[in-house]
């Protein structure tokens, strides 16, 4: 008697089922797959994004803003020949593009014709 309800219960699958059950082991696999992937590339993005200091903003961004500010003022001088090089190279800028600025502010403006 038990040989019969061993045989009963295990009857063989039909070629649908096999592939049915098949199908649901790659799927599950594959979803497994892309969620690890997905999991990992979403815990690097985020590694880097906490490295990328430009992107955050609020106190973490003004603390930096103030620390760099103030080891910057601690720096000691450059050298008076390289100080007198960035003067000089301002200064050309300046009259370079002073008509422009100029212009932006309204300064130098042709003369309008009083007949119109």
């Amino acid at each position: 008697m038990s040989d019969e309800l061993t045989t009963a219960e295990r009857r063989d699958l039909s070629p649908l089922q096999v592939f049915f059950l098949k199908v649901a082991i790659v799927t599950a696999a594959i979803l497994i797959v892309l969620y690890c992937v997905g999991y990992f590339l979403q815990s690097f993005v985020a590694a880097k994004a906490d490295q990328m200091t430009f992107l955050k903003g609020g106190p973490v961004f003004w603390a930096q803003m103030e620390q760099k500010l103030l080891s910057f003022a601690d720096q000691p001088d450059m050298p008076p020949e390289k100080q007198q090089k960035i003067i000089d190279a301002l200064r050309k800028i300046s009259v370079r593009y002073k008509p422009f600025i100029d212009a932006l502010d309204g300064a130098d403006r042709p003369a309008e014709p009083k007949g119109r």
